[in-house]
């Protein structure tokens, strides 16, 4: 039973309060009506709003009732909206992912050509400025910063958008016109991806294909083709696929808790995503994937594994793509990114690395006492890498995937 009551009584003043339980949590505000005593020798402990929640970090406090995402870190299982990801690791495309986290349900055939139509036009028509906004930077400047400039060019091409430019509410409460948000929002960042990608390697931009998929002309834009086709391979596109299925939602990240608090001042969808780019490329959040390449590259060779694991084991260093905080067992999506990198007949000497830092780790009994495991960012990387990725695009591939819940979770607040 997940409901019920819970019976506190104040030492300090003897008052007995029942706060209501439901879905095995308690809203913070119950304890408003916990009052500290008029004697109370300090001020500050005497708020009107009554006995404060502590919780540095939110790591026990739940900010938003979400329907998308069930995780169960001590078994190890993920499900979106009732599907586990083993049903759609096999048989999901984007637009699939897209309909079931911001719409409800799996789209039916004619449901998910529509989708993938009206996401392939919202990349046309790119506005000058946007691609003028982007080349003005270094080649080898940071990808995400120019990703936000870019965004914020497509922006203020479109000022009917902002609601604080119009003086109204454009988005809260109005289905039709945050869907079409949506698709626009989604569309356009494809685009600048593609601009960044293509302006780092110095090569020529390609406009996606009015009638290709997302995933597909997301490849193509950033330059990830065949040099004999010019077009992706659909293995990459597959193998994208598979892993953007694994990391399309975990609740309530640090990442979409920002896209919440800006969306909660009732701000277009952009400077919402922009929010959560800007959030979320520490190296502690989407940013883990570069940085454990270059902690492998750092190591080098299998040999010097162990000497990395005495550093961490000493509080020197930290060991990313080990450990996750919903996880007290062995990652799920491990296992499926392995599969993936068998599938692309992935070879780095990196690879022999992660393998070598997983078997130490995996038996040590630091990590086992403390439930560390190995988690998607390990092997993740590689995938990137058998797809001529250079890491400077980790981050960059990474994040689209997540964008469908972030939006619905935008949508949501």
């Amino acid at each position: 039973m997940s409901d019920g009551v819970l019976h506190v009584q104040d030492s300090r003043t003897a008052k007995r309060y029942e706060i209501p339980i439901h879905h095995n949590s308690i809203r913070a505000t119950s304890f408003k009506d916990i009052k500290a005593p008029v004697l109370c020798s300090h001020a500050a402990d005497k708020p009107q709003g009554g006995l404060r929640i502590y919780d540095p970090g939110l790591q026990n406090t739940a900010v938003v009732e979400s329907e998308i995402t069930y995780i169960d870190g001590t078994k190890g299982i993920v499900q979106y909206r009732g599907h586990r990801i083993e049903e759609l690791f096999q048989t999901s495309e984007y637009e699939d992912l897209l309909h079931l986290f911001v719409w409800g349900n799996l789209p039916s055939s004619e449901e998910k050509a529509n989708l993938r139509q009206n996401l392939a036009v919202a990349t046309q028509n790119v506005p000058p400025s946007v691609i003028e906004t982007i080349r003005s930077f270094p080649r080898d400047a940071a990808p995400v910063p120019m990703i936000i400039a870019g965004l914020s060019a497509y922006l203020v091409t479109d000022p009917t958008s902002i609601p604080s430019v119009m003086g109204r509410n454009l988005y809260h409460g109005i289905p039709k016109a945050v869907d079409s948000a949506i698709i626009r929002t989604l569309g356009l960042y494809s685009v600048v991806i593609g601009l960044v990608a293509s302006h780092r390697a110095g090569k020529p931009f390609r406009s996606a294909d009015p009638r290709g998929g997302f995933l597909e002309n997301l490849l193509l834009m950033m330059g990830l083709v065949d040099p004999h086709t010019g077009r992706p391979d659909p293995k990459h596109v597959a193998a994208v696929q598979h892993t953007w299925v694994l990391s399309a939602e975990h609740g309530s990240t640090n990442s979409t808790s920002a896209m919440l608090l800006t969306a909660s001042t009732l701000a277009d969808p952009i400077s919402c995503l922009i929010g959560a780019l800007a959030s979320g490329y520490g190296p502690l959040h989407f940013g883990a994937t570069e940085v454990a390449y270059k902690v492998m590259a750092q190591v080098g060779h299998p040999d010097n594994v162990p000497q990395l694991i005495d550093r961490v084991k000493a509080g020197e260093e930290r060991l990313f793509g080990y450990g996750h905080r919903m996880y007290k067992t062995v990652d799920p999506r491990v296992d499926f990114a392995k599969e993936v990198l068998e599938e692309l007949k992935a070879e780095n000497p990196l690879l022999a690395v992660a393998v070598e830092i997983d078997r130490i780790a995996s038996t040590d009994e630091y990590f086992i006492s403390r439930h560390l495991n190995a988690n998607a960012d390990l092997y993740g990387v590689f995938i990137y890498i058998a797809l001529y990725a250079t890491p400077f695009k980790f981050a960059i591939i990474l994040s689209p995937s997540r964008h469908p819940r972030r939006v619905k979770h935008n949508t949501s607040t």
